[in-house]
């Protein structure tokens, strides 16, 4: 049986972990998430928008915004301008380590598994 209590708890829990992850950084969760795919090797965006479970035009819109605050850049490809794949920028990078170093302590609810 699904504990709808519990359920909401997580939910709460959530909500309140991306606020103050965008106090802290200025970014949205789903920004955070997409530089960690980044850092983990995923260069090509489409299947960055898999493994988020993201479609192709909400994707873009988070890598522009990534882009806009200098934390990701974009490659074209040279013989094809359809494949694009994407890198960390230093400010990226630096982004990341802040958030592995970060004050912002995940709720216990959500504290499945910390690497």
């Amino acid at each position: 049986m699904i504990d709808l209590c519990a359920l909401r708890k997580i939910q709460t829990a959530l909500r309140q972990y991306e606020d103050r992850l965008r106090d802290d950084t200025g970014l949205s969760l789903n920004e955070a998430l997409c530089l960690c795919s980044i850092n983990r090797g995923f260069q090509e965006p489409g299947i960055i928008a898999r493994e988020m479970e993201l479609s192709p035009s909400r994707l873009t819109r988070i890598l522009d915004a990534l882009e806009d605050h200098d934390l990701v850049e974009r490659k074209i490809g040279d013989g094809d301008r359809r494949n694009i794949s994407l890198n960390l920028t230093y400010a990226g990078r630096e982004l990341l380590m802040k958030y592995r170093c970060s004050d912002i302590d995940i709720p216990e609810v959500l504290a499945f598994t910390q690497e």
